[in-house]
């Protein structure tokens, strides 16, 4: 058989010489004699190509890693330069498209007021309040405020509502509240401005109003439908579009049914870490009061996002995000300036660094006993211990403070700081001591520590609801959620732990306790007909409750051996109350279901001839 010798393709310098080419890798002898790079001829007569694709690749990928090594050692490498490019990828919309926004996905269920019509709506009617092109001409609901009350609603948010929200730099609030009501030209003021001043006249005047609560709320509801009608505009991708979404979560509180505060929430959380609000920025040349207001808004997005996950036991995107911000200053802002801080200004925004204080708490509880958590790296007991060392030390601390204070115009605010300290401290107490995923049996000791705390929130939240003052809290979100789940903890402790309660306190006293969560379901239903339902519902589960204790004190009475349930005698629990231990959502959130409560009086809003005698303000 004759031999076969495999052909070498000549490179191009040989082919061009009309020399013998030994086709050797990956040079052939010829050009590597000549130290000349050898390639092979392309299709076309003026092009070469590598002789071997591979080698060519590895070559073209050791030098990108070294350039890449090189680019890495090198600290010139331009931050701003990476920011523009991230800049140049992010859209200027908050939402899906510019068209679509995200806020109308929590909102769209809600039923919002008119003016012409009755309350009963359809989703064809809902869908039309989201003027896809606003209208930069101020509603009626806005106009019909007369000027001295408009000044009077605004005051009242600056001076109670901003110490605890500091959202938005005061003097861009007054630049929006003067371009409505006391416009220096004839230009229409900015559908930010709508928006932003239209929520805060919702706000205060819910907060403020003392008497017609109905009434105030159809108003309130009306401005937030002159809100909804800007929202394309409004909710940008930077942080005045999150600063204007954070201000609607605000209004949510008061008004539960108006919107998903669950969602609501988290696309505020999401906007904040695509913002990088979270991470303190290193770059020098940012100025003062951007620095602080960045601070600040985070801390806004933190305690709101952690309150609402908190209250419905949910995890939260901020639990495992790594977080290095300081708190912002506490002085007013007239103190504060791009060119810097004023720190001997007056400390106006004491209030906001409580409660983030108290939400850092609140948020390492849920993030260890319930399942989005990891274990501590302590026992739980000592972890325990050491959370109710801290809380009771915040709690000490806000009275310690309230009592050293000498400004008489700061009196009402302390007072309603040390209010909230109590209402914080106790649902902490119940939080941590309740059956949790991590803890499904508390011992007898943390469940009566459970049972007393719940009756002080829900005695605490009274207090704050039927304080009259002006300005005062009045969200009803927080307080049926947390009055709630006290309620069912002070129900499951009543079923386990009867010895022990009734050796402490008499058939009339547990009585009263139980009136406490009823009287104050029954005073906020009077300003949310949505708090109704908390009643009907909370009275139905303790109904077979109490009756169980009161047979358990009468078989006591009659000297009937009656040992606690925990010594291995076994009482049967009402399977619905059994059902609700760890407040399962699935049952608890209709109570809260938007569009179910928010009911409006007799068809469209009236607007009233006198304010202050409506509403009981004091415009003096």
């Amino acid at each position: 058989m004759p031999r076969v010798r495999r052909r070498a393709v000549a490179c191009a310098r040989c082919r061009t010489r009309k020399v013998m080419c030994d086709g050797a890798t990956p040079s052939c002898s010829k050009c590597t004699e000549a130290g000349t790079p050898c390639v092979a001829s392309g299709a076309s007569s003026e092009r070469t190509v590598p002789r071997s694709i591979v080698l060519f690749l590895e070559e073209e990928l050791a030098k990108t890693e070294a350039l890449c090594e090189e680019t890495a050692r090198n600290d010139g490498c331009s931050t701003e330069l990476v920011e523009k490019v991230i800049k140049d990828m992010t859209p200027s919309f908050l939402g899906l498209m510019s068209k679509v926004p995200l806020v109308p996905c929590a909102v769209a269920g809600t039923r919002l007021p008119s003016t012409t019509d009755t309350a009963d709506s359809n989703d064809s009617n809902v869908q039309s309040e989201f003027d896809p092109e606003p209208n930069c001409q101020p509603s009626s609901a806005l106009l019909t405020i007369p000027i001295s009350v408009a000044d009077f609603l605004f005051h009242n948010y600056m001076t109670r509502v901003v110490p605890i929200y500091p959202i938005f730099y005061s003097a861009d609030l007054v630049a929006y509240f003067n371009a409505i009501f006391h416009p220096a030209s004839q230009s229409l003021p900015t559908p930010r401005e709508i928006y932003v001043v239209s929520l805060i006249m919702a706000i205060s005047l819910t907060t403020a109003a003392r008497t017609q609560q109905v009434r105030a709320n159809s108003i309130a509801r009306a401005l937030f439908k002159e809100a909804m009608q800007q929202i394309r505009p409004v909710y940008t991708n930077d942080i005045a579009g999150l600063q204007s979404l954070l201000l609607l979560v605000q209004y949510t509180y008061l008004d539960p049914s108006a919107a998903n505060l669950w969602l609501l929430s988290g696309f505020a959380t999401q906007a904040c870490i695509d913002l990088g609000l979270h991470r303190e920025s290193l770059d020098q040349t940012v100025d003062a009061l951007s620095k602080d207001i960045r601070r600040r808004v985070f801390w806004c997005t933190y305690e709101m996002e952690i309150a609402i996950s908190a209250a419905l036991l949910r995890p939260s995107l901020l639990f495992s995000t790594e977080i290095n911000v300081p708190f912002p200053t506490k002085v007013d802002d007239s103190s504060i300036s791009a060119s810097g801080i004023d720190l001997d200004g007056p400390a106006t925004k004491f209030c906001c660094r409580w409660i983030w204080q108290f939400r850092l708490i609140e948020a390492e509880i849920i993030s260890v006993l319930f399942p989005s958590g990891d274990p501590v790296s302590t026992s739980l007991e000592s972890w325990m211990d050491e959370i109710e060392s801290r809380i009771n030390h915040w709690h000490q601390e806000i009275h310690w403070s309230a009592s050293l204070n000498t400004d008489s115009t700061m009196i009402s605010q302390w007072e309603e700081m040390s209010l909230y300290a109590d209402i914080a401290r106790n649902y902490i107490i119940v939080t941590l001591f309740r059956p949790s995923p991590r803890i499904p049996e508390p011992t007898p000791t943390n469940l009566m520590k459970a049972f007393l705390a719940g009756v002080g929130v829900a005695e605490g939240y009274w207090q704050q609801y039927s304080n009259l003052g002006f300005g005062n809290s009045k969200y009803v979100f927080h307080p049926c959620h947390h009055t709630f789940a006290a309620g069912i903890v002070f129900m499951r402790s009543l079923q386990r732990c009867k010895e022990t309660i009734s050796a402490s306190y008499t058939l009339n006293d547990v009585e009263g306790f139980i009136a406490c969560f009823s009287r104050l379901f029954a005073t906020i239903a009077e300003r949310w007909p949505g708090a109704s339902r908390c009643l009907e519902e909370f009275e139905r589960l303790v109904a077979p409750v109490k009756r169980e204790y009161i047979d358990y004190t009468v078989q006591k009475a009659r000297n009937i051996s009656q040992d606690p349930l925990y010594d291995g005698v076994t009482f049967e629990a009402d399977p619905t109350l059994i059902s609700e231990r760890q407040l399962d959502n699935a049952n608890f959130e209709p109570l809260f279901a938007p569009g179910i409560w928010d009911q409006e009086s007799a068809g469209a809003y009236t607007v009233p001839m006198d304010w202050t005698a409506e509403f009981g303000f004091s415009l003096e």
